[in-house]
């Protein structure tokens, strides 16, 4: 019966420290933490350093890396070597805002 107990509270702690781990929107980003933070000259590593890992890479050509805001709008960063723009979009992929 300890054994049970035992592999059963195991199970729960391993099960309930995994998250998954490109879930950009544990943070709740607002988009005001992007139109204050985000500046043109950040490399890719500050970006990461700043705001995590994206949400995904939607580019072909470019990286556009996509964070999810709270309020399930995204940003778009468009970047190769340097951030080519910064866009705040809609659910359909239409810009709200240009940032960068």
């Amino acid at each position: 019966m300890k054994f049970k107990v035992f592999f059963f509270v195991f199970f729960l702690v391993v099960f309930m420290s995994c998250t998954k781990e490109n879930d950009s929107t544990i943070d709740g980003f607002i988009y005001s933490d992007f139109e204050n933070n985000l500046k043109p000259d950040m490399t890719y590593d500050s970006i990461i350093s700043q705001f995590g890992e994206p949400l995904d890479d939607i580019g072909s050509g470019i990286h556009i890396y996509v964070y999810q805001l709270t309020d399930s709008s995204e940003i778009w960063i468009g970047y190769t070597d340097k951030i080519l723009y910064a866009r705040h979009v809609d659910k359909n992929g239409q810009t709200i805002e240009t940032i960068i």
